[in-house]
């Protein structure tokens, strides 16, 4: 009669550590998923406010830093019982850094400059975050030419490390480099102007948003992945 009892504690006790494992993988599988979203969108909010801030259109760079706070109760009693380390979204919020606001400052010195060349078709942006340089009318000389490729050379310079700095105050998230260029790439595609030559994105999630997009409608079958284009 004795093994009744000890059988029922028995289940019991297997019950609710069954409960707790489920609970914790299952928590641990929406936090990944969770993490992922808010990396990327951290990333593409950023982008958004340091080229508001390279095309002139506010004063000041985006401030990224989570405001402090105490720790809730609930949350570090959640992370007792789970075995693997929560991604809290404040905890995802990188601050910029000196670099990135050097690197915004000269780019918003030379941004008349830039954007004169790529009104005029002679600058256009790759699907890397990038300039390239194209044939155009205004730069039928070499001495044209020589100017437009320094001014070239000195944004993608600058653009690259601007590209390296976000990606290392992310590293820990798992950012890479060539995951910024694409978002900066994208922002700049969602701001073009008609005229100004693009290279649509190659064939993924990215080049799909096109597609679904006004502009993809108006692309019509030049939407294609990797296809560069002249905005309509």
């Amino acid at each position: 009669m004795r093994a009744r009892p000890i059988t029922m504690l028995t289940a019991v006790l297997f019950m609710t550590t069954a409960s707790l494992l489920y609970a914790c993988v299952f928590r641990t599988e929406h936090t990944i998923t969770a993490h992922i979203t808010l990396d990327i969108r951290h990333i593409e909010e950023q982008a958004s406010g340091v080229l508001d801030y390279v095309e002139g259109k506010t004063d000041t760079l985006p401030g990224l830093e989570p405001a402090p706070g105490p720790q809730s109760w609930w949350r570090g009693a959640l992370d007792v019982l789970n075995p693997v380390p929560t991604a809290w979204a404040d905890d995802l919020k990188h601050t910029t850094s000196p670099l990135v606001t050097d690197l915004a400052r000269r780019m918003r010195e030379r941004h008349a400059q830039v954007e004169a060349y790529r009104k005029g078709g002679c600058f256009g942006e790759n699907n890397r975050g990038y300039l390239e340089l194209r044939d155009c009318d205004s730069l039928g000389d070499a001495e044209s030419r020589n100017a437009a490729q320094k001014l070239l050379a000195e944004e993608n310079k600058d653009r690259k490390a601007l590209y390296n700095e976000i990606a290392r105050l992310n590293a820990d998230q798992g950012v890479t480099v060539s995951t910024v260029e694409s978002i900066y790439a994208a922002q700049r595609l969602r701001r073009g102007q008609r005229g100004e030559v693009f290279q649509l994105p190659e064939a993924g999630p990215w080049f799909d948003e096109v597609a679904r997009s006004p502009l993809g409608q108006q692309l019509g079958g030049q939407c294609q992945p990797g296809r560069w284009v002249t905005l309509p």
